[in-house]
């Protein structure tokens, strides 16, 4: 019986222990962005878990009514305001730092000139980038 108690207790901490690697390695192959209705990151905001390189588009709310997008440390993203989807190529970086704080007047890096972005954001693509801080 004691044998048994052992590898019964061996196999529950075994188990135990699974979980957490398995979310730990999940949370490696993923960004967390944060969108914010209002610019500066003010208003109604929302933490949105991206995998790597697949595209999310903007929950209801924040689709074509985004004031300022950031990710997270160890990512950047491909945000896209000229299309309903995420394009090949997507319309512009933005990076941890600074992030896109004002992007109803925000500089297209397609055209050089100061657009609304924030009010045709639909979209978004992240990946991982060891570099960003």
């Amino acid at each position: 019986m004691k044998s048994f108690t052992a590898v019964f207790l061996s196999v529950v901490a075994f188990t135990s222990a699974l979980p957490t690697t398995i979310i730990d390695a999940r949370a490696e192959d993923q960004a967390t962005a944060t969108v914010c209705q209002g610019e500066n990151f003010t208003g109604d905001c929302i933490d949105i878990p991206a995998n790597y390189n697949q595209c999310v588009v903007l929950p209801e709310g924040y689709i074509n009514n985004t004031g300022s997008f950031k990710v997270a440390p160890g990512a950047f993203c491909r945000i896209t305001y000229t299309a309903d989807t995420c394009s090949l190529h997507g319309d512009a970086f933005v990076y941890p730092t600074p992030g896109a704080p004002t992007l109803h007047h925000f500089d297209d890096p397609a055209t050089g000139t100061q657009i609304d972005a924030g009010s045709t954001f639909t979209s978004f693509l992240c990946q991982q980038c060891s570099g960003c801080a």
